[in-house]
């Protein structure tokens, strides 16, 4: 099991001013799993796409389409108080894994 220090959304739209939570997201072989505030489990076979973005130039975000709804991630370097760094490689390794593991779990 893979796990990583994120912070997320839930919802459809992402900008500036949206707030988000902090929390822990694992990636096991069958599912997801957010544990934060309002944590949440996302089975993989549920996820319909996984997408990767910069919001406005300033970082890497991780958008999962899934069947009840869209997640968006980003795994943080360091955090002080509201201040926090994005990890820009490990941001993108978690949409490779969840890229790599959703098209194994379409084509079974």
């Amino acid at each position: 099991m893979t796990t990583y220090k994120v912070f997320f959304h839930v919802g459809e739209e992402l900008g500036l001013k949206t707030r988000v939570e902090k929390g822990n997201a694992a990636l096991d072989e069958s599912s997801l799993r957010v544990d934060g505030p309002t944590g949440l489990v996302v089975p993989l076979k549920d996820i319909t796409a996984v997408k990767l973005f910069r919001l406005h130039g300033l970082g890497r975000v991780v958008q999962i389409d899934h069947r009840h709804g869209r997640l968006y991630l980003t795994v943080v370097r360091f955090m002080i108080g509201q201040f926090a760094t994005i990890n820009f490689a490990k941001t993108g390794k978690l949409h490779a894994l969840l890229a790599a593991t959703t098209d194994n779990v379409a084509s079974n």
